[in-house]
């Protein structure tokens, strides 16, 4: 029997069926991941449909999901179009990753997850820079105060070095929380820190602020805006994004 009948077979057994469902819960559209998996078995796809800003635009960046366990699922993130501004154009790099929720996948007002991510140099021309790179991302979600949803998220980076000369680290930090204003409507708003060892000068900050419209307990729509708060920062970024379950 080959590996992927026996992958294929595992995931027929672990699979839940469309009633026990969990709530959809995405990685979009603030930065700040979510701690909690897809449902065993199950396929999870998330698009950021487009985006733009001074420095070029993307689109079609899709993020797909499988659930392997009930605790459990890998992600694949491709980038088919983006364009840079003075710079090149095409298919971009992909990322594979590995989410592991710790608790509160199911229940409870926290959950916690860890995710590592390997980045596979497949950007065409001038997009990439031909280098393996990867990181280690940790969601942590909370109930908060009248009905806000929130959470935080920690993530360090091992990047190439310009000059190809070795790799250094990048970290990222952000904070998020979200209330709905109507049964199927919600808005979010987030603060993002990234913060280059590689660079002094590229300090980057953003606040970013959307809405999301669950179009049914399977999909949902979203858009928003992502503002640059320093010179290192894209200035204006506004997004439109989809995702669904099945």
């Amino acid at each position: 029997m080959n590996p992927l009948h026996l992958l294929a077979c595992g995931l027929s057994a672990a699979s839940v069926s469309a009633a026990e469902l969990r709530p959809l819960s995405t990685d979009r559209p603030d930065t700040t991941e979510s701690p909690r998996t897809v449902d065993a078995g199950h396929f999870q796809f998330e698009m950021e449909v487009a985006n733009a800003s001074h420095d070029g635009f993307s689109l079609a960046e899709l993020n797909s999901k499988i659930g392997l366990d009930a605790s459990t699922d890998l992600q694949v993130v491709t980038p088919f179009y983006t364009r840079v501004r003075d710079g090149g154009e095409g298919f971009g790099d992909v990322e594979i990753r590995l989410k592991r929720n710790l608790w509160g996948n199911d229940s409870g007002s926290t959950a916690l997850a860890i995710m590592p991510f390997v980045k596979i140099p497949t950007a065409n021309g001038d997009l990439g820079n031909d280098e393996f790179e990867g990181g280690l991302i940790v969601p942590f979600g909370f109930d908060g105060p009248s009905g806000w949803s929130c959470a935080v998220m920690a993530e360090l980076d091992l990047v190439a070095d310009d000059d190809g000369g070795g790799h250094h680290l990048v970290g990222v930090a952000s904070a998020t929380t979200s209330h709905g204003i109507t049964e199927n409507t919600a808005i979010f708003l987030e603060l993002v820190s990234v913060a280059d060892a590689g660079s002094r000068s590229a300090y980057e900050a953003y606040f970013n602020t959307g809405m999301t419209w669950a179009v049914t307990s399977t999909c949902q729509l979203d858009g928003g805006i992502r503002l640059g708060l320093t010179d290192a920062s894209a200035d204006f970024t506004p997004f439109l994004g989809a995702s669904t379950k099945f």
